[in-house]
């Protein structure tokens, strides 16, 4: 997470934006994450950078929240099934 106090500054989105930079150049065909389903601030930021939510996961937290897993797909890499 980004400290509250230097949220708003594109930090985040940079830091994400490497790591799928990072995992394109090494050949993965996705991105798989989960985030907390009350966590507007990182889904806005995760669905700009064009991630979709995948699927609820019930009780995911210790704490009894829900998550998102939310998937980025990778254009040109070829999929195996």
């Amino acid at each position: 997470a980004v400290d509250e106090s230097l949220r708003g500054k594109g930090i985040g989105t940079c830091l994400v934006s490497k790591g799928i930079r990072s995992m394109r150049a090494e050949g993965c065909q996705e991105a798989v994450l989960e985030t907390e389903c009350s966590n507007a601030g990182a889904l806005r930021l995760y669905e700009n950078l064009g991630f979709y939510r995948d699927k609820r996961l019930l009780r995911y937290y210790l704490n009894g929240a829900d998550a998102f897993r939310l998937k980025l797909w990778f254009p040109g890499v070829e999929y195996y099934t």
